[in-house]
C-alpha cells in the first residue's frame, strides 16, 4: 500500500478532501498533526487539479510517506508501493 502523510494544515486540505471522495482511498483521521492517506497501488495527485500553487505543491510530501515516488514535478505527484527497480510485466 502507497501511503502519504499529510500536515494537517488548511494549505494541505485540499489532498484531504480529495481522497475522503474517492473510495479506493483510506483516510485516517489526524494523529499528532498528520493525516494518513493509504491507496493499494499507487497514490496519483495533480497539482492543478488541487489548485495548488508551486510553492505549496513542492513541500506536498514533507509530511512523509511509505512507499516510492516515481513522478514528482510541476504537474503530478505519483507515489508507489512497488519497489524501486521492479520489473512490470503487462
Amino acid at each position: 500500500m502507497a501511503t502519504l502523510f499529510v500536515l494537517d494544515v488548511p494549505e494541505f486540505s485540499a489532498i484531504v478532501r480529495h481522497c475522503q471522495t474517492d473510495a479506493s482511498f483510506q483516510v485516517s483521521v489526524p494523529k499528532l498533526g498528520y493525516w494518513r492517506i493509504v491507496r493499494a497501488g499507487e497514490i496519483t495527485l495533480y497539482r492543478k487539479e488541487l489548485g495548488f500553487k508551486h510553492a505549496v505543491w513542492y513541500g506536498v510530501a514533507t509530511g512523509g510517506l511509505l512507499g516510492h515516488i516515481t513522478q514528482f514535478d510541476q504537474q503530478a505527484l505519483v507515489i508507489s508501493d512497488t519497489p524501486a527497480g521492479a520489473i512490470h510485466e503487462d
